[in-house]
C-alpha cells in the first residue's frame, strides 16, 4: 500500500487516527513474522531433550536414540537432559517456561500428561494448554514381576502369598503418580490386598532393590524388567496387554489370570505451546521417520517397544482418551500430591 508522506499534527484527530492504523499494521505484521522467525532459528542452535527420569532405564535410551537420529537428520547438536523428579513433572514444567521455537523438547512416558494433572493442581502445567504435541513414538506393556525369593510363578500364586505375608506387600514404582502406580492401585482394589507402594525415581533402582531382595515386587514397564527376568535375577508374573507379550510369551496376562487390566503406556515427544505449526511439522516428520525406519523398528523391538510414528493430532487425541481412562481409578485412590 503507498502512503502519502506528508507533514501531520499528530495531535489532530485524522493524524491520531492514521496513527493507530499503521501501529496496527506494525503489529499485524510483526505476529505474522514471529513463527517465520521462530523457523528459521529452528535447525540452527543445539536442541535440549528433556527427559524427566534417570538414566540407564528403556525411556532414557530411548530418547538418547531419537536424539542421535535427529542430530544426523538436522545436521545440529542433540543433547539428552535429565531433569528429575515429581514423576516427571520437573521435566515438563522445564518445559513449559522454554521458548516455543523447537530447540526445547520433551520426551518420555504418558503419566505426566495424563495422570499428574488429575491428583495434583499444583502441577505448574495444564497439558490442554501448555504444550504442543509432537509425535507418539512408541508403545509398550506393563509388567507385574517378583523377586527370587518370592515362591510365586503366576499372579495367582503372588495373591496367595501376599495374603499370607501382608507384611510383605510392597511394590516398587518408577515414581509416584506414575501409570505402574496406579496399575498397583488397581491391582490391589480388585484382589483386595494391602499394597503399599514404595516410589523411586526411574526403575533402575527398583530392579537393583529386587534383585537384592529388598523389595518384593515391582510394577514397571516391561521394557526395564524383560532382561532381568531372562537372566533369571526377576520373574515376571504378568503383562498388561490384551495378548500375551511378544517379548515374554511365557508370562500370562493380568486378564487370563482373572484380573480387569488390560492397558498399555506410551512415549511421546511434545514441544512448548505455541510453537510455530512449521517447527512441529519438521519434528514429527524427523521423529516418526525415525521410530518407522526398519533397522530402528528391530532396535526398538529388541529393547521391548513396539515403534509408533503418530502425527501430531493422534497423539493428541491418544493423550485425551488415556486421561479418561485414567481419571476414575486416580480419584478411587483418594491419592494426593504430598503422598
Amino acid at each position: 500500500t503507498a502512503y502519502e508522506i506528508k507533514e501531520c499534527d499528530w495531535s489532530s484527530d485524522v493524524c491520531s487516527s492514521d496513527l493507530m492504523t499503521l501501529r496496527a499494521i506494525i503489529i499485524a505484521v510483526a505476529a505474522l513474522l514471529a513463527p517465520c522467525a521462530a523457523f528459521a532459528q529452528f535447525g540452527s542452535q543445539p536442541i535440549k531433550i528433556l527427559y524427566g527420569f534417570a538414566p540407564g532405564s528403556g525411556g532414557d535410551l530411548l530418547a538418547r536414540i531419537v536424539a542421535e537420529k535427529m542430530q544426523a537428520a538436522l545436521g545440529v547438536s542433540v543433547v539428552v537432559e535429565n531433569r528429575t523428579g515429581g514423576g516427571g513433572a520437573i521435566a515438563m514444567r522445564g518445559l513449559k517456561t522454554a521458548a516455543p521455537d523447537g530447540n526445547t523438547i520433551y520426551i518420555g512416558p504418558n503419566g505426566p500428561t495424563t495422570i499428574i494433572p488429575l491428583f495434583d493442581p499444583k502441577a505448574g502445567y495444564d497439558p490442554d494448554v501448555d504444550f504442543a504435541p509432537l509425535a507418539q513414538l512408541v508403545t509398550y506393556e506393563f509388567a507385574c514381576a517378583v523377586a527370587k525369593n518370592v515362591p510365586a510363578k503366576d499372579l495367582r500364586e503372588l495373591i496367595a502369598w501376599l495374603k499370607a505375608n501382608p507384611d510383605k506387600g510392597a511394590y516398587g514404582t518408577p515414581a509416584a503418580g506414575s501409570s505402574l502406580h496406579f496399575l498397583g492401585v488397581k491391582l490391589a482394589a480388585d484382589t483386595k490386598l494391602d499394597l503399599r507402594a514404595v516410589h523411586y525415581r526411574g526403575s533402575m533402582s527398583a530392579v537393583a532393590d529386587a534383585m537384592s531382595g529388598v523389595l518384593p515386587v515391582l510394577c514397571l514397564p516391561l521394557v526395564d524388567v524383560i532382561e532381568q527376568h531372562k537372566a533369571g535375577n526377576v520373574r515376571i508374573v504378568a503383562t498388561s496387554d490384551a495378548e500375551r507379550s511378544i517379548f515374554v510369551p511365557e508370562a500370562p496376562t493380568f486378564a487370563e489370570q482373572g484380573i480387569d487390566i488390560n492397558v498399555t503406556g506410551w512415549y511421546g515427544a511434545f514441544a512448548p505451546a505455541r510453537t510455530p505449526q512449521a517447527v512441529v511439522d519438521r519434528l514429527n516428520k524427523v521423529m516418526t521417520e525415525t521410530v518407522q525406519a526398519p533397522d530402528m523398528k528391530q532396535r526398538l523391538f529388541n529393547m521391548g517397544f513396539k515403534s509408533s510414528g503418530t502425527t501430531a493430532s493422534q497423539l493428541d487425541q491418544i493423550r485425551k482418551a488415556e486421561t479418561d481412562f485414567w481419571r476414575p481409578i486416580v480419584k478411587a485412590s483418594g491419592f494426593k500430591a504430598e503422598e
